[in-house]
């Protein structure tokens, strides 16, 4: 899913996918379906091998004209959820008496605090990866990864195709599940989850182009199925059979 690379570093899943032609690609593509039926994917399939599909709509998310609002839009994600996760960690400590206040802190703890929050913040961009990689696989896709300097690294499955759904959930994986687990730990531990409050804050930064995906997708007719680009998606819808 792309992402631009913004607050969060980030640079999503992106690479260089199938030509741009009237036909999703000249080389064959793989179907990463898993979760539709086997009548739909051998639908699918079916059109794929014969060439009955058009190009529908070609998103370019890192055009030169997107990237100063993706770069507020990435600001904004950083600052907002990161005033979310400190408000969770307060209100976990105001649960938990046995946690420790922040404002009794030694100047020790708090060097280690913020050493901590910065090691964590850069080890969370290979991990929002690995899960857009995991979601791929668990579609039936093959990911690769890629790294463009200097932090921007990123996740693909060229010459794949998805159903709309299912691209929408490669795209949400990480910002959901990470989300979501960082969430558990600092209310259950919020000692431990002080050090995560700048990581997960900078992976919902850098969840901008995956959000901004997942907003064009919506537009998109339910059957579309998506190609993933360089820089965004290419969506295709099946002709009949002739």
């Amino acid at each position: 899913m792309n992402q631009s690379q913004g607050s969060g570093g980030s640079d999503g899943m992106a690479a260089a996918g199938p030509p741009r032609d009237a036909t999703p690609a000249r080389r064959p593509l793989r179907l990463a379906a898993r979760l539709v039926s086997a009548g739909q994917r051998q639908a699918i399939n079916s059109a794929l091998a014969s060439g009955r599909v058009r190009r529908v709509e070609s998103v370019d998310l890192l055009a030169p004209a997107r990237l100063p609002a993706l770069a507020r839009q990435s600001l904004i994600l950083l600052l907002v959820s990161g005033a979310a996760f400190l408000a969770l960690d307060l209100a976990a400590r105001a649960a938990h008496p046995d946690a420790a206040p922040v404002a009794s802190a030694s100047p020790i703890t708090i060097v280690g605090l913020v050493a901590g929050n910065l090691v964590l913040y850069i080890a969370i961009l290979p991990l929002h990866e690995a899960v857009h990689a995991a979601t791929i696989l668990a579609l039936g896709g093959r990911p690769r990864f890629g790294l463009r300097l200097p932090l921007a690294l990123y996740c693909t499955a060229p010459y794949h195709i998805f159903t709309r759904a299912g691209y929408a959930a490669v795209a949400l994986a990480p910002l959901v599940a990470l989300s979501v687990a960082g969430a558990t730990v600092i209310w259950l531990a919020p000692n431990a989850g002080a050090y995560l409050l700048f990581a997960l804050a900078g992976n919902a930064s850098g969840a901008v182009g995956d959000l901004a995906s997942v907003t064009v997708l919506r537009r998109l007719p339910m059957g579309a199925l998506i190609a993933d680009t360089a820089t965004g998606f290419d969506a295709f819808a099946l002709d009949a059979p002739a």
